[in-house]
């Protein structure tokens, strides 16, 4: 079964990653980013399968392009909102504008791009949420990041309460500590948690990109309704990992 789906902030780390396997796996997939020049060489990777779009989620008319690429026959689409920012600041110092980038990244855009893309996502549609135990769990430095996150995932269960019966079902997974752009910016930060994310780095912890999108692709294709929309998805549960994981490749984090 191959779907229509648009992944934004497709252009680096998880994002593009999974782009390219969802793209290796004959899926159509419209790539969403800022950077044009990061989306001409997906495109020019995969010329049939890779559309990208350039366009800022954040602004109404850019979210109307990315609706504005879908045909008519493009129904029961998959949606998965990877775009965000994580940008370390503890409370005492946190700005209304930083605050403000957060929310319009992290809650705002994926709240009304999820909107407008609801004639087709009818019918058999998912969306899937990036998030993170930091929507959960509160460490010092990250309020705006946790607290726009949980929004994000409470987004999910009102998604799930008012448009099940469209057909349409929301899914929310944490894919992990996974050795990104956004990890290499968080460490280059001085806030009160910094050591601990340098010690995901220094201990060999993180994991790979490849490693996430196989998770999150398992998730998307092979999980039931009812099962989707369940919780908040933990990579590190081992539940369910030998459905789609090689032993060893997820490496735990030490407590």
């Amino acid at each position: 079964m191959t779907k229509t789906i648009i992944i934004t902030g497709a252009t680096s780390g998880i994002g593009k990653t999974l782009a390219t396997k969802l793209a290796n796996d004959g899926h159509k997939v419209i790539a969403v980013g800022r950077n044009k020049s990061a989306l001409d060489e997906l495109h020019a990777e995969y010329p049939s399968t890779i559309v990208p779009v350039v366009a800022d989620i954040t602004l109404p008319e850019d979210r109307s392009a990315i609706k504005d690429r879908l045909s008519q026959n493009d129904k029961g689409i998959f949606l998965i909102h990877n775009a965000g920012i994580a940008s370390p600041c503890i409370l005492h110092d946190l700005s209304e504008s930083d605050w403000d980038a957060h929310n319009a990244v992290n809650i705002k855009a994926p709240l009304f791009l999820t909107q407008a893309l609801l004639p087709h996502l009818k019918a058999g549609g998912r969306v899937l949420h990036i998030s993170t135990g930091l929507a959960h769990n509160a460490l010092p430095g990250f309020t705006a990041y946790g607290l726009t996150k949980a929004a994000l995932y409470m987004l999910k269960e009102f998604g799930n309460a008012e448009l099940k019966e469209e057909g349409i079902v929301f899914g929310s997974a944490m894919p992990g500590i996974v050795d990104t752009p956004i990890q290499a910016s968080i460490r280059a930060k001085d806030f009160p948690a910094v050591d601990l994310f340098k010690g995901f780095k220094a201990r060999n912890e993180l994991l790979a990109t490849e490693t996430a999108a196989k998770f999150l692709t398992w998730l998307l294709f092979n999980t039931g309704d009812v099962e989707f929309g369940q919780g908040d998805w933990n990579i590190y549960d081992t539940a369910h990992r030998s459905h789609w994981a090689k032993p060893g490749e997820v490496k735990e984090r030490q407590q």
